[in-house]
Parts: structure tokens; sequence; C-alpha cells
């Protein structure tokens, strides 16, 4: 949430600004109030019609020093527009946080809020390597469905970006969707290939909601559900001509992916083919592309004891397999890859 004026631009490159206090206050500050501002539904209260902060707090049954202290923060950063009596929603806002938006990505910010609970033992994390517990270990169903709708709108917002990437045979019938969860990959993949049939293989818990998801689609004859420990599981022998492992790979430390990439590859028929995607860290890169990477790998060590990885060393562990034919393929969207190989 750094909101710089040009004269503060300008002392911070210089070194005139003691950057920490911006970077460990306001915006870790600035982050949960906007979780919280969605949670509490001051978005979606505003996108049925402008108000007055009496009428919000009103609306929402919250204190009036409670939004007047919440409305000018998210004022000033543009998420709401204020007339001088009224606050309405801006762009940002009616967007990606509104339930009638197809973009929106509320289901996403409240898998957030766990994390902001989580993050509570970082300094633990850090101290032995390793989390306290991981999030298998002790979700409620509730945070399951929370994390598993989370995803879904994170796929949403990816879907268009990899769809075009990803071009499938047109021969293909057999799909695993490892770690599938919301399974909206093998919706949208079985929907374009009508001779397709998927299996979506993750936690029980994570299956509960993706049960729902698929009935609404009317797929249950197309797509089937396999509960198990995915961490664990070893999947028949050549038996998919297509195996998806979306952001799973940053789950597993270095020799637990060289373990699940063979696992993989003795899962695919020969000339079939993996699509690897995951947030993949690269040092070439500046900007968002190159910290939000990072940040992802230092909250996935404080999640599930995993990493974030680059592409070269996921090239090596699917030459290791077995797999050829690596190849990288950049999504519009910070940090996030898609790579391609294939079983010859």
């Amino acid at each position: 949430m750094r909101s710089f004026t040009y004269k503060e631009l300008l002392a911070s490159q210089f070194n005139l600004l003691p950057i920490a206090i911006y970077d460990a206050f306001p915006s870790v500050l600035f982050g949960r109030l906007l979780v919280v501002a969605t949670k509490l539904g001051v978005f979606e209260s505003l996108s049925e019609r402008e108000q007055t902060s009496a009428e919000l707090a009103s609306s929402l049954s919250l204190p009036l020093k409670s939004i007047e202290l919440m409305l000018p923060p998210l004022t000033a950063t543009h998420y709401l527009k204020n007339n001088g009596v009224r606050y309405a929603l801006a762009p940002q806002a009616a967007k990606w946080l509104t339930k009638s938006s197809p973009h929106y990505i509320g289901n996403f910010l409240a898998y957030i809020e766990l994390l902001h609970s989580h993050w509570i033992y970082l300094e633990k994390t850090l101290k032995q390597g390793n989390p306290p517990k991981v999030y298998p270990e002790f979700f409620t169903m509730k945070e399951w469905e929370t994390y598993t709708l989370g995803m879904m709108d994170l796929a949403k917002l990816i879907m268009p970006r990899l769809m075009p990437k990803l071009r499938l045979p047109t021969d293909v019938r057999t799909l695993l969707d490892v770690c599938g969860s919301h399974g909206l990959y093998s919706i949208e993949l079985v929907k374009r290939h009508p001779n397709l049939t998927a299996t979506i293989a993750d936690f029980p818990q994570v299956l509960e909601t993706t049960k729902g998801i698929i009935s609404k689609h009317k797929l249950q004859h197309r797509i089937s559900l396999v509960p198990c420990d995915v961490t664990r599981t070893t999947f028949k022998s050549e038996e998919y001509d297509i195996v998806l492992a979306f952001n799973i790979i940053h789950g597993f430390d270095k020799e637990g992916n060289k373990r699940f990439l063979q696992s993989i590859a003795s899962a695919l028929r020969l000339k079939g083919k993996v699509f690897i995607l995951d947030e993949l860290s690269d040092e070439r890169s500046s900007g968002v592309n190159r910290v939000l990477p990072l940040m992802v790998g230092l909250n996935l060590l404080n999640e599930i004891g995993g990493s974030v990885y680059s592409f070269e060393e996921v090239r090596a562990w699917c030459e290791q397999a077995g797999l050829h034919h690596v190849q990288h393929h950049p999504l519009s969207l910070p940090g996030v890859s898609l790579v391609s190989a294939s079983k010859s």
C-alpha cells in the first residue's frame, strides 16, 4: 500500500525515507482491512446503492466510528469514491469485489484471511525450517471449503490466460488432474474435448466441495473423483494421456518433487503429456513479477513446508523422470507459468 507522492518517491530513491516503516505497518494493516471490509459486506452493500457513512453503518449494523475509519483508506487507495457526501464503488472494487461480477475474488480473500491467522507463527517456522503444523492436519471442513472456493477464484483469473497455451492432442481420451481441487480445469477441458474423461485426485475433504461443482456443470458421467492423500498416492501405470499437476510442486521439497514427477511419468502412456502450473521464481525478473513468487514461497514454507522453484529446477526433475521436450510458457500474471513435458 505504498501511495507515495512524487516527492516521497524521490526521497525514497535517495534513501531519505525509512521504507521499512511503510512496509511493516500501513501495508500489512491495509491488507487486513481489505479482507475484513470484504467479509463485512462493505463492497457488496455499496454495489446496491451509494451511501453516506451513517447509512452504510446502519446497513451493516456496525458502529459509525468503525465505518468512518474504514472508508477513507479504501477511498485513498481507489477502491471507493466519495463525492463529499456519499461513498460509491470505484472500478477496482466493482470488478473484483462484488459477487455479481464474473471476476469476483472474494472467496480468495476469505482464504487469505486464513493465511493471516497462520502468519502469527511465521517466526517459529523460520527458526525450525518447517511449520509447526501443516494445513491438511488441522483444517476444519469449513476451512477446506474456504480453501477450495478460494482456489476456484484464482483458477477463474488464470483460465483465460492458460487455455490458449494448454493445447491437447485431438485424440486425447484420459486425463488425471492431481490435486484438482475445484475441478474447473478438468471441467473446461472435457467440454472442449468430447471424447475426454477426467479423474480428479485430491484430499477427501476437498472433494466434498468439488462434488457440488461437478454436479452443477452436469459432468458426473465424465469426471470421476478419487479421494486420496496426493502426497503419498502412486497412480496406475501408463493409464493417462494427460496429467495436470497444477499448484502442487510448491508443496514438496526438492526430493519430494523428484519422486512426484517419477510417479507422474509412470502414470503417463507413451507420448503422453504432463502440464505443470505454478509460481516460478526468476532472478532476471523485476517488480511484482520478482517479489510475488518470493512471498508465495515464504507463505508455502509456513503453510505446508513447501517452497517456490525455478523453471530450471522443474526441467531437471522432469528430465530425470524420463519426461522430455520440457517447455516453459509464462502467463500474463506475475510469476505464474505453465510447464509442459512429454513421455517419449
